[in-house]
C-alpha cells in the first residue's frame, strides 16, 4: 500500500521554532500535525521543506519546485511574518508571492492548507507604533489569504481569530508558538480537514493572572535576548536562514 503523502513548506512557524523536543532539535506544529494523521491513517510519508527567516518569495524560490518533485497529496504553505516584520514592504509583490506560492501548490491537485497569522504574543514589548503597524499589515495579509485560498481551493486556518490574545501558548520571544500553541495548532489543523468550525483554541501554558505592561527590566531584557541579535543581522544584511539546512528535505516515515 503508498503511504499517503505530505509535504510541510514556510518558514520558522513550520520548522517549529519554539517548541524544541528533548534533543533541543524543533519539532513544530506540521511535525505534531504529521503524528496525527498517522494515528488516523496508518504510516504517511512526510517531508519537512521549512526554514526560519525565509520570505514568501525566497520560500516561492526554494521551496516550491523541491515541493512539487514530491509529489504530495497534501501540502501546508504557511508564511509571511518574516515580510510583514520589515521596515519596507512592497505590499502587492508580497501578495503576487503568496497568490503564486498557494495557486501553484493547489494547481498540483494536491490539497493545501495554509493559514493567517496571530499578532505576537503579549509580553514582547514592541514600541506601541510598532505594534500598531505590524497589527495593521497583519490584518491586511490575513484578508489576502483568506482570498487566495478561497480563489485556489485551499483550506485557511485562521490562526489570527484562534489564537489566544494572552501570553499563553507562545513561546519566550512572543514571537513564535510554544509547545502548547504548537500542539494546539496541529490539533485545529486536523479539525479543519474535518471540516470543523473555527473556535478559539484551548492552551494550557495561561499564567494565572495578568501579566500587565513588561517591566523596564522585562523589555530591557526581552531587547537584548531577541531584538538586539535580529536588528544585528539586519544591519549585516543577514539571515537567522544562514547556514540552516530543512530538516526533512525528503520523505521519511511517520508511524503512529
Amino acid at each position: 500500500m503508498n503511504e499517503y503523502r505530505f509535504v510541510a513548506t514556510g518558514d520558522s512557524f513550520t520548522e517549529g521554532v519554539g517548541d524544541p523536543g528533548p534533543d533541543g532539535t524543533f519539532r513544530g506544529w506540521a511535525d505534531r500535525f504529521a503524528e496525527m494523521l498517522a494515528e488516523r491513517r496508518g504510516p504517511i510519508s512526510y517531508a519537512n521543506l521549512a526554514v526560519r527567516g525565509l520570505t514568501v518569495r525566497q520560500i516561492v524560490e526554494t521551496q516550491l519546485e523541491p515541493a512539487m518533485a514530491l509529489e504530495p497529496e497534501l501540502v501546508t504553505a504557511v508564511a509571511g511574518m518574516n515580510d510583514l516584520i520589515r521596515p519596507k514592504l512592497n505590499f502587492r509583490e508580497f501578495v503576487d508571492d503568496q497568490d503564486k506560492l498557494i495557486g501553484t501548490l493547489a494547481a498540483t491537485g494536491a490539497q493545501v492548507i495554509t493559514a493567517t497569522l496571530p499578532t505576537p504574543g503579549q509580553g514582547a514589548p514592541l514600541p506601541t507604533p510598532l505594534r500598531r503597524a505590524l497589527t495593521k499589515r497583519l490584518n491586511l495579509s490575513n484578508a489576502f489569504v483568506r482570498r487566495i485560498a478561497a480563489k485556489h481551493g485551499a483550506l485557511c486556518l485562521d490562526l489570527a481569530v484562534m489564537l489566544p490574545p494572552g501570553i499563553g501558548g507562545w513561546s519566550e520571544d512572543r514571537l513564535h508558538p510554544g509547545p502548547d500553541g504548537h500542539r494546539a495548532a496541529a490539533q485545529a489543523c486536523m479539525g479543519l480537514l474535518d471540516g470543523e468550525p473555527p473556535r478559539r483554541l484551548a492552551v494550557t501554558e495561561i499564567v494565572a493572572a495578568d501579566p500587565g505592561e513588561p517591566t523596564l527590566r522585562e523589555q530591557l531584557r526581552w531587547a537584548k535576548q531577541f531584538l538586539v541579535p535580529w536588528v544585528k543581522r539586519r544591519l549585516r544584511g543577514e539571515s537567522s536562514a544562514t547556514g540552516v539546512a530543512a530538516k526533512r528535505e525528503d520523505y521519511g516515515t511517520i508511524s503512529s
